[in-house]
């Protein structure tokens, strides 16, 4: 894509994209909720990073490598970072109005399939059940920033509508468990990260019943589709 030095929301911030990494960084850190390798959990974070791995990569120190990719690029390793096969230029951007506030919920996702998993399906000799902390290929990374104020509750509640979201966009495009041959929702190495500005009321809710929820999930599911139709469009999206 066209990437621009800002991004389409309503607070500072910037971004950058490269072959190898792709970074947002926003004024002031963000209160944040992260399933990601590094920067996981609850905490304040300034920095979003996204690294591309070639599609062999077999890292047995993934954090490792995130810390050192993290220095070699002068960011902190408190900064969010994750790593995928897929190709950065595949990133997605949606955002959405919040409270009246122009783009207040905004989306950024790198989206590959070919590591797509029904959860809902058990499958001992699945080799995916053979938990490893190195990733495998093909996942979807998603990066949300809201200009709201949630709770710890309402940061969980956001991590379902957007979760949610998510499994509608594989759902459009007919992804499947190649294992089961059932519908996927998701892959086995997802990751997503969930930044707020925390500014306004706080609100404990964030699910299908409020605003804020369903904005996220306008902004996740434009996002995670919009970025796996680029890759299909490449011929990719098993990335």
């Amino acid at each position: 894509m066209s990437v621009p030095d800002t991004l389409p929301f309503s607070r500072p911030l910037t971004f950058s994209n490269s072959p190898s990494c792709l970074v947002v960084s926003a004024e002031t850190p963000l209160y944040t909720l992260s399933s990601a390798l590094l920067g996981e959990g609850f905490g304040h974070r300034q920095h979003f990073a996204n690294f591309h791995v070639d599609k062999h990569y077999d890292g047995h120190h993934p954090r490792d490598d995130l810390s050192c990719w993290l220095a070699n690029r002068q960011l902190p390793v408190s900064s969010v970072a994750m790593m995928t096969a897929v190709y950065l230029h595949s990133a997605c951007v949606a955002s959405v109005a919040l409270d009246g506030t122009p783009d207040g919920v905004m989306a950024l996702v790198t989206a590959g399939v070919g590591n797509a998993v029904d959860i809902s399906v058990a499958h001992p000799s699945d080799p995916r059940l053979m938990l490893r902390s190195s990733p495998r290929i093909g996942t979807i990374n998603t990066f949300l920033f809201m200009d709201a104020h949630l709770t710890d509750g309402a940061l969980v509640n956001a991590a379902l509508s957007a979760t949610e979201a998510k499994v509608q966009a594989l759902r459009e495009l007919g992804v499947t468990d190649p294992h089961s041959d059932t519908a996927a929702t998701g892959t086995s190495t997802d990751s997503l990260s969930i930044a707020a500005t925390q500014q306004g009321e706080a609100t404990p809710y964030a699910g299908s019943g409020t605003l804020v929820g369903r904005a996220i999930g306008q902004v996740v599911y434009q996002a995670t589709l919009g970025s796996l139709m680029k890759a299909r469009q490449e011929g990719a999206w098993q990335g």
